[in-house]
């Protein structure tokens, strides 16, 4: 009889497994729409999915099909082991294939990781540019200084880099202009023409970085991330500080290897989903040179921009005068939307602090508040971005 049960435990503990993934993925599906908190998990959920939407019960959406589709699509993605599955298939493609399982992301040379928006937009860059536009633009930018200067508020606009653009050589083969990479337009010479004409503060980190690259051991973009690491930004935050000296005191800094990737160094490479993804490839930790604080109280900085700002504020938690910062920028949520988002860091609080309300009226008293505002865009969407437009009607508004 014990021999007949250990003979057959493999069958039952089949069985078993087999029952507890029909039971847990009942139980997750029952509670999904009303209480999300109570469903079976997965240690490591995966990266970049979108949030899992309730089915919608209604007789036109039974009748259209829109909740079968739904019910079948929850009912694999509610499983406790749907994580696990999806990593040990994209860990498969990329051992044996050297591929990506993930949609938007491409792997180049030395394993460098991509996202496509980036290197599509750098090979469809040309020598022709809409002066018209770009005029507009910097008088606006213009405009935003000559008015905050009126105020008695510091205005610095600053261009964040693109690592397809900065570190081309590592392009993947399938890059269309991976081959005349080095020769490719360069696309911010009109805007910084315009901005100099406009007499505008401006730091241009994108070219900042590849003038700076090769005085560093490491890369200042790391293998895994579409941002710069924290030494990159560290640079920007220096020149920027040479502009504002009375705001954040002059900004300087050391540096030293991290002992693996973390938060922004690592965020393509955690859209891959992998079960062993590497986290030891170089990348950089910042720390203050000095200790001692220049400054009797602690400024206010307004910065709107995109999400390369975020090691650039990260960066100002170590200097002289640490600030108060009010962050407005666009961001993606779990459902893979894009949206507007405000968040607030106390000095020295390198995390990304409160997020508050995005009403035009918190983003007035913002600017009535700041002390230095901080506009940034990145060079693959240089000249298009909301946040110019938004700044320039709340002077309006102010004023």
């Amino acid at each position: 009889m014990i021999r007949k049960l250990i003979q057959q435990a493999p069958i039952y503990g089949c069985a078993g497994f087999i029952a507890f993934l029909f039971m847990a993925n009942i139980w997750n599906f029952a509670v999904e729409r009303d209480w999300p908190h109570l469903r079976i998990r997965s240690a490591s959920p995966l990266a970049g999915v979108a949030k899992i939407k309730p089915a919608p019960w209604s007789i036109d959406a039974f009748l259209s099909g829109e909740t079968q589709r739904a019910v079948s699509m929850n009912l694999g993605r509610v499983s406790p082991v749907f994580p696990i599955s999806v990593r040990a298939k994209n860990q498969l493609i990329f051992s044996l294939f050297n591929k990506s399982a993930a949609s938007g992301v491409v792997i180049g040379r030395h394993n460098q990781l991509y996202e496509q928006y980036y290197i599509d937009e750098f090979c469809s860059r040309t020598a022709e540019f809409d002066e018209k536009h770009i005029q507009k633009w910097a008088r606006t930018i213009s405009d935003i200084e000559r008015a905050l200067t009126s105020l008695n508020k510091k205005f610095i606009y600053v261009i964040s880099p693109s690592k397809a653009a900065r570190y081309y050589e590592d392009l993947p083969a399938s890059a269309i202009c991976a081959p005349y990479a080095s020769a490719m337009p360069d696309k911010l010479r009109p805007f910084i023409q315009a901005l100099t004409d406009a007499g505008v503060h401006y730091v241009n980190a994108a070219d900042l970085i590849t003038k700076k690259r090769a005085d560093y051991s490491v890369p200042l973009f790391p293998r895994g991330g579409t941002h710069w690491n924290s030494l990159g930004a560290a640079l920007a935050l220096r020149e920027i500080s040479e502009i504002a000296p009375s705001q954040l005191g002059r900004f300087d800094f050391g540096w030293r290897l991290a002992p693996q990737a973390e938060g922004t160094d690592r965020d393509i490479l955690d859209l891959l989903n992998l079960l062993w993804p590497d986290i030891t490839y170089p990348t950089t930790i910042i720390y203050q040179k000095d200790e001692t604080p220049s400054c009797a109280s602690h400024p206010f900085v307004l910065a709107m921009g995109g999400s390369f700002l975020h090691e650039i504020l990260a960066a100002m938690t170590i200097a002289p005068c640490p600030p108060e910062i009010d962050y407005w920028f666009y961001m993606r949520t779990e459902d893979n939307n894009i949206e507007l988002g405000h968040y607030k860091r106390a000095p020295k609080d390198a995390s990304n602090g409160e997020r508050l309300s995005t009403q035009p009226s918190r983003l007035d008293d913002n600017l009535r508040q700041a002390d230095l505002i901080v506009l940034e865009e990145n060079e693959t969407n240089i000249g298009l971005m909301k946040q110019v437009g938004q700044l320039s009607e709340a002077l309006r508004r102010i004023q």
